[in-house]
């Protein structure tokens, strides 16, 4: 199913498919964060998704309240987005050219790396426009 980038729907088929991945349950299983992802213009939306224990226990629009409070935001316009997805660029290269900024606690990220970089592969699974 196609679902439309910057949206709730795209979040909501990333925690499926993470959540029916027998991989991930083992990858995944010291992920117990709140994270948000904000879309900067032209396609705008802020996005909350819960993991516990690397489940994905919750999708949902976000608040400015769930901005704050997250223990990762990671923002960047739609076009960075779109472009992680569709695998025309490399996030981390983006990470490190600040076209998409992370706010967090940067010690726990390196030491999850893999983990963070296999949602980022399975976002890039899910089918988008």
């Amino acid at each position: 199913m196609t679902v439309k980038l910057g949206s709730v729907e795209f979040y909501e088929a990333m925690a499926d498919a993470l959540n029916n991945d027998p991989e991930w349950a083992e990858k995944g299983k010291n992920i117990d964060f709140d994270m948000a992802y904000k879309y900067e213009a032209p396609v705008e939306g802020q996005f909350f998704v819960s993991f516990d224990k690397g489940r994905v226990t919750e999708v949902r629009v976000a608040s400015q309240e769930d901005l704050d409070k997250a223990d990762f935001l990671i923002s960047g316009s739609s076009d960075t987005w779109r472009g992680c997805f569709d695998g025309s660029i490399n996030p981390t290269v983006a990470m490190t050219r600040g076209k998409l900024r992370v706010r967090g606690k940067m010690a726990q990220m390196l030491k999850n790396m893999p983990a963070f970089m296999y949602i980022q592969q399975t976002m890039g699974k899910v089918e988008f426009e």
